[in-house]
């Protein structure tokens, strides 16, 4: 098992995708997962630059902003007009992933920085169901897998866990929706630890991972053991890409949005985390 490690381009925030594709290239990267804003790019531009760059764009990573936003994308809202927006959205970001190349698109099935429900978890949780189908439907015809991602419980009200993604992918009841993993995440609401929830969901189900280290920094810097966490996947055949997504100490991921974070704490930080993930992969495999 050789598993590739990327960059999620969200984290350069306004930077241009030729500046983050250089940055990614020179740090050793496999590629980048890109922002799901299909409005910002041009297929044949994005495909040129990562064949030029010679970077992969592993997947599309799906924005649900839960505020700040006159269009929500929100899959569980009560009003239908609301959930097609965000289904409409997922359906151009299944177009932009099959036109770079990618290999899936994460889904939230609520809002980020939103935890509150639209009216009860019940009937939010069916809305998204409901949704996140008609988007499978879609995927189907597209041969792309969509992924749903839990984020925790401080930030997201619907699928904090492994456990709630599985039971919302097994209601969508798709071959095209599967679920994903991230790790800062999981590190609070995984109780049994992020190796078992890897291996609960395994390899048929778990698609995708984000990663970051239990302070939100690179792989490494805080107290996660990567070792076993790789070891898991290579436990359940993984077959996905693990995505980076580190911040240094004190940033967040709105400064980051903004572009406020510097290139050098950045690419420092990226760096140091490839290293370790491919240090403790070699050792893993050994």
């Amino acid at each position: 098992m050789e598993i590739g490690f990327y960059v999620n381009n969200w984290i350069f925030g306004d930077a241009e995708l030729e500046e983050v594709a250089g940055r990614v290239a020179k740090l050793g990267y496999d590629g980048i997962e890109l922002v799901g804003e299909p409005g910002i790019y041009p297929v044949k531009e994005v495909s040129g630059l990562m064949k030029d760059s010679g970077l992969k764009v592993c997947s599309i990573c799906g924005m649900f902003p839960g505020s700040g936003k006159d269009d929500l994308r929100a899959l569980c809202h009560y009003d239908a007009k609301e959930r097609q927006k965000g289904i409409d959205y997922i359906k151009a970001c299944v177009d932009l992933a099959n036109g770079v190349d990618a290999k899936s698109v994460l889904v939230v099935p609520g809002l980020v920085g939103q935890p509150a429900y639209f009216r009860s978890k019940e009937e939010d949780w069916k809305f998204a169901v409901g949704s996140l189908a008609k988007a499978a439907e879609y995927a189907k015809t597209n041969k792309m897998v969509l992924t749903i991602e839990p984020i925790n419980r401080y930030e997201v009200g619907l699928v904090n866990s492994i456990e709630d993604a599985l039971k919302m992918a097994k209601e969508i009841n798709s071959p095209f929706m599967k679920i994903m993993g991230d790790t800062f995440h999981m590190q609070i609401e995984e109780g049994d630890g992020i190796p078992n929830a890897i291996r609960r969901a395994g390899g048929e189900m778990l698609k995708h991972m984000h990663a970051a280290d239990n302070t939100r920094e690179a792989p490494g810097m805080g107290t996660m053991n990567w070792r076993e966490i790789l070891r898991a996947l290579r436990d359940i055949d993984y077959k996905g890409a693990v995505s980076l997504e580190p911040l240094p100490k004190g940033a967040s991921p709105y400064d980051a949005r903004d572009g406020k974070i510097p290139k050098k704490s950045l690419d420092e930080g990226l760096k140091y985390g490839l290293e370790h993930l491919r240090r403790e992969q070699t050792r893993v495999k050994g």
